[in-house]
C-alpha cells in the first residue's frame, strides 16, 4: 500500500496544523469514518468484454459543404441512448447514455454497416490546415425510448453556478484545439433543444444563419500540427455530469510530418489505414474512465435515487454517481444552510474501470509494436499505469502485503538494446496532448506509486511509473514481440485524490488498505480501480512486417526536417539545452516579438468553502479578496485578459502557486504552453514584494517566497508543448506561452469576421482545473484576448 500523504499531514509539515485557518485557503481532510454513501457496482467480470476500436463509430463528412464557409462539413447529434458495455449473465442491462452520434460514418464509408450509437462515438479524423465545419444538433428532449426528458441521467445540483438554467443545455468544446472563441465551447455558449441559448452563444449568427432550432455551429481549422485532441461538454453548471453522462469522443489531426515517421521511421500505421487495408491495427486509442454502476439493490440502498434521476436511467446498469455530501469524506464547516440532496461533491471517484467504453476488456494483439495512445477521461482520478505479465491468477495481478505487484514486469522490445536484449520495463513516449515531444522519452512501466517526502515535504512529490493527469494525453510506442503467447495486465495505482489518497477509493479484492469494500470483492470480479485492462499476445503475426525502428529515446523530433511544409510543431519559445530542458539563461533576454517585455502574471491554486459549507476550488491571482484569500469565483470580472494591440503575437510568463494539497490539472483553452520549472513555495505567505528597480524582469520575476529548495526541470515526458499541466501542492509551476487569435477561413481564402462576446468583450476563453467537480466549484475564469 503506497504511504498515504493526507491533507492533514500536508497542514502539519507546513507546522500550521494548530493554525490552520491562517491558510489562504483551508485544505481538505479526509475523516477515518467508516460511513459508505458511495454506492457500489459488484459483481462485474475482470477481462470479459471485448476491446472496441473500430466498433465505435467514427464520423464521416457530409455530402454536402458547410454553410458561409464552404468547407467539409459534418453532422452529429447529441442524443440519448443505451449501450451494453458489461458482459451479460452478471446482473446488469444496458447503460443509459448520453452521447454523440454522427450523421455519417467511415463504417459505411468502407463497406461496412453503420455502428450503432455507442459509448465514445464520434471520433473525428481531421488533417492539418483542412478546416472542417460542424453541426451538432441537441436532441436531449426526449429519452432513448422516445419520451419527453425531464430529468439527467445522473443528479444536477442546481446549487451550483449555472445548474438551474435546464438539465439538457449543451456545449461542445475541442479541447486542445486552435480555433475561433465562438467555437471554442466556453461555458456560456450553451444551447437547448429549443434554440434557447447562453450569453456567449453567437455561433449561428457567424456561421450559419438558417440553422434550427436545437442546432449549433462550430468551425475547426486544424492549424496544428498533429496531436489526439478531444471534445466534449462544457456547458455551465453541468460540465462534470454532462462528461460523466458520456458527452465526449476523440479528435484525431494528421499531417505530413507524422505521416513521415510512419512510412520511414517505425511508427505504426494510421488506424484507418489498416482498416481500409483489412491489416492488423496498431494504432490503438486507449480513453479510461472510472465509474460505478446501479445495481438491482439501489432503492435499497440509495433509497433516494428514483426521485432524483430520469427513469431512463434506474435500472441496472444505469450509471450512479454520488450526490451526498458527506463530512467524513469531505470537510464541512458551519453553515444555517442544510446540504441539498442532490449536492456536488468534492471529486468523483468510481469503483469499476472503463477502457474504449467497456468495463475491463481484454485485447488479442500480435507479438509486434503497437502505438498506445492515452487520454485520461476520468472525472477526478489520476493514473500511475504500469505493465505486468498476467500470472494467472483471476485477476491478473497478486498482491504482496504492501500492495505492491509480485508480477514479473512486462519487457518492452521497442527499447531492446545489448545489454536488454528482450527490452526493458519502460515505454518509448514520443507525444502529448500538445503534440510531438521536442525529443522522445522512456518512462518506467513497473514503479509502483510512493510519495517521495525527501524531496519535499510540502510538495509530495511522487515516485512512480507513467502518471496521468485528468484530461492529459501520453503517445507511447510498445512491442509485444517479447511476450508472445503470454498476456499483459495494464495496471494503476495512483492513491485518489491525488497524491494523498483515501483507500477508500481504492479498490482491489482482498487489498487490506482501510477499503472494507475489499474483503467482500471475489477474486476476478469488481470493484477494481487498480486493473484496468488486459493485451493477450495470442494472435499470430500477420503481413505486413514491421519496418526497423528509427526511433528510440532521445531522439529529437525538434530537429528534424519539416516534411510537406509541416514541421514537429511550433518551435519553443525558450530553447533547450544540452541536458534538453528548457534553457532559463535566456529568459532575461526573452522578449516579445516586436522587442517589448514579456508580461509576468502570479496566479494562485486555492481552496475555501461555500455558502453551504462545502470545500469549494477556485483559481485566483496575488490580490487577497475579502474573505481573506486569493480565490475568485469563475463570474468575476476577468483577470486574465492579454492584449495583442493589433500584433499578431504576444507572449506571457505565467507563475502559479499551488496553495492546496491536491494535483491539479490545468487545462488552457486556445493556448499552449511550455513548461519551464517547477520550485517549491511557502503555501502560507507564497508572495514576496515586488521589486521597483526599472527592471521588469528583475522586478517580477521568482517575486515568491521559496522554501529554499531547488527548482525542477520539466519530467522528461513534458519536453513539448501541454495543454494540460499538473501543478503539485505547495510549489509554483512557471510556464511560459505565446497567445495568437485563429481566424475563420472560407474555403476561398476569405475571413469571416469573429464578433466579440456578449459577455466579456473581446474574444472569450477560459483556464481551469480538469478535475471536473473542482472546475465546476468553482476552479474556473475567464481567459479574454483583446485583439
Amino acid at each position: 500500500m503506497s504511504t498515504r500523504f493526507s491533507r492533514r499531514r500536508f497542514l502539519q509539515i507546513s507546522g500550521l496544523a494548530a493554525g490552520a485557518s491562517m491558510l489562504p485557503m483551508p485544505v481538505k481532510w479526509l475523516g477515518s469514518g467508516n460511513a459508505m454513501a458511495f454506492y457500489q457496482s459488484s459483481g462485474i467480470p475482470l477481462f470479459k468484454t471485448p476491446f472496441r476500436i473500430t466498433e465505435i463509430p467514427i464520423s464521416a463528412p457530409d455530402l454536402t459543404k458547410a454553410p458561409v464557409t464552404g468547407v467539409t462539413h459534418y453532422t452529429i447529434s447529441i442524443q440519448e441512448f443505451q449501450d451494453q458495455i458489461i458482459p451479460t449473465g452478471y446482473g446488469y442491462d444496458k447503460t443509459t447514455f448520453w452521447g454523440y452520434d454522427p450523421a455519417n460514418t467511415v463504417q459505411e464509408a468502407l463497406g461496412l454497416a453503420k455502428p450503432p450509437a455507442t459509448h465514445l462515438g464520434g471520433i473525428i479524423l481531421a488533417n492539418r490546415g483542412e478546416p472542417v465545419q460542424i453541426t451538432f444538433r441537441n436532441k436531449l428532449d426526449k429519452t432513448y425510448n422516445g419520451q419527453p426528458l425531464t430529468k439527467h441521467i445522473i443528479p444536477n445540483d442546481i446549487t451550483i453556478g449555472g445548474a438551474s438554467l435546464g438539465v439538457n443545455r449543451t456545449c461542445t468544446h475541442l479541447h486542445g484545439g486552435y480555433i475561433p472563441w465562438i467555437s471554442d465551447g466556453g461555458p456560456f455558449d450553451w444551447w437547448k433543444p429549443d434554440g434557447t441559448h447562453g450569453l456567449s452563444f453567437r455561433n449561428n449568427e457567424t456561421l450559419n444563419p438558417g440553422a434550427a432550432a436545437g442546432e449549433a455551429e462550430f468551425y475547426y481549422g486544424n492549424n496544428q500540427s498533429a496531436r489526439f485532441i478531444w471534445y466534449h461538454d462544457h456547458a455551465y453548471g453541468v460540465t462534470r455530469i454532462h462528461a460523466y453522462a458520456g458527452i465526449a469522443s476523440a479528435y484525431f489531426i494528421r499531417d505530413n510530418f507524422e505521416a513521415n515517421l510512419i512510412a520511414n521511421a517505425g511508427l505504426p500505421p494510421y488506424v484507418e489505414s489498416s482498416a481500409k487495408a483489412g491489416t492488423e491495427i496498431q494504432e490503438i486509442p486507449l480513453v479510461f474512465q472510472d465509474k460505478i454502476f446501479v445495481g438491482k439493490n439501489i432503492n435499497l440502498l440509495d433509497p433516494s435515487w428514483k426521485n432524483i434521476v430520469s427513469p431512463s436511467a434506474q435500472g441496472p446498469g444505469s450509471l450512479w454517481y454520488p450526490h451526498l455530501y458527506e463530512s467524513n469524506r469531505w470537510r464541512k464547516t458551519y453553515s444555517t444552510k442544510p446540504l441539498p440532496n442532490p449536492s456536488i461533491v468534492a471529486e468523483m471517484f468510481g469503483d469499476t474501470m472503463l477502457v474504449n467504453g467497456t468495463v475491463y476488456p481484454e485485447i488479442q494483439v500480435q507479438p509486434r509494436r503497437y502505438r498506445l495512445r492515452m487520454l485520461n477521461a476520468c472525472n477526478a482520478r489520476f493514473l500511475n499505469l504500469q505493465l505486468y505479465l498476467d500470472d494467472g491468477s483471476p485477476d491478473g495481478i497478486t498482491l504482496n502485503a504492501a500492495g505492491i505487484p509480485t508480477n514479473a514486469p512486462f519487457l518492452n522490445a521497442a527499447l531492446k538494446d545489448a545489454l536488454n536484449p528482450n527490452g526493458k520495463p519502460a515505454v518509448l513516449q514520443i507525444a502529448t496532448e500538445g503534440g510531438f515531444l521536442s525529443q522522445a522519452a522512456e518512462v518506467p512501466m513497473n514503479v509502483p506509486f510512493s510519495l517521495n517526502s525527501a524531496i519535499n515535504l510540502l510538495n509530495p512529490v511522487g515516485q512512480g511509473s507513467l502518471i496521468v493527469g485528468c484530461a492529459e494525453r501520453h503517445d507511447l510506442i510498445v512491442d509485444f514481440s517479447a511476450a508472445a503467447g503470454q498476456k499483459v495486465v495494464l495496471y494503476n495505482d495512483a492513491p485518489a485524490p491525488f497524491p494523498g489518497g483515501d483507500p477508500r477509493n481504492d479498490y482491489f479484492p482482498g487489498l487490506a488498505n482501510g477499503n472494507p469494500v475489499n474483503s467482500k470483492t471475489a477474486k476476478g470480479f469488481g470493484p477494481n480501480t487498480r486493473v484496468l485492462m488486459r493485451f493477450n499476445v495470442s494472435k499470430p503475426l500477420s503481413l505486413p512486417a514491421d519496418s526497423p525502428l528509427a526511433i528510440t529515446n532521445g531522439t529529437k523530433f525538434e530537429t528534424m526536417p519539416a516534411v510537406g511544409g509541416h514541421t514537429w510543431n511550433d518551435p519553443l519559445v525558450v530553447p533547450n539545452n544540452a541536458a534538453g530542458v528548457p534553457d532559463l539563461t535566456l529568459l532575461p533576454a526573452l522578449t516579445n516579438p516586436d522587442g517589448s517585455p514579456i508580461k509576468i502574471r502570479r496566479l494562485s491554486l486555492n481552496e475555501n468553502f461555500d455558502a453551504w459549507g462545502r470545500l469549494q476550488q477556485q483559481v485566483g491571482t496575488d490580490a487577497l479578496q475579502p474573505n481573506g484569500g486569493y480565490g475568485q469565483a469563475y463570474e468575476n470580472q476577468a483577470t486574465e485578459v492579454i492584449n495583442l494591440n493589433g500584433k499578431p503575437s504576444v507572449r506571457e510568463i505565467w507563475q502559479i502557486a499551488n496553495l492546496t494539497a491536491d494535483v491539479h490539472p490545468m487545462h488552457f483553452h486556445l493556448v499552449n504552453v511550455q513548461i519551464l520549472k517547477r520550485q517549491p513555495v511557502n503555501v502560507l505567505t507564497p508572495f514576496a514584494t515586488l521589486l521597483n528597480t526599472g527592471n521588469y524582469f528583475t522586478d517580477n520575476f521568482d517575486r515568491f517566497n521559496f522554501t529554499g529548495e531547488p527548482a525542477r526541470a520539466p519530467d522528461p515526458n513534458e519536453s513539448g508543448w501541454k495543454e494540460t499541466c499538473r501543478m503539485n501542492p505547495g510549489e509554483v509551476i512557471t510556464v511560459i506561452m505565446e497567445i495568437s487569435l485563429p481566424a475563420i477561413t472560407k474555403a476561398d481564402g476569405s475571413v469571416v469576421p469573429t464578433p466579440p462576446s456578449l459577455r466579456t468583450g473581446d474574444h472569450e476563453y477560459a483556464w481551469h482545473c480538469h478535475i471536473l467537480e473542482h472546475e465546476e466549484h468553482d476552479m474556473m475564469r475567464p481567459l479574454v484576448v483583446k485583439a
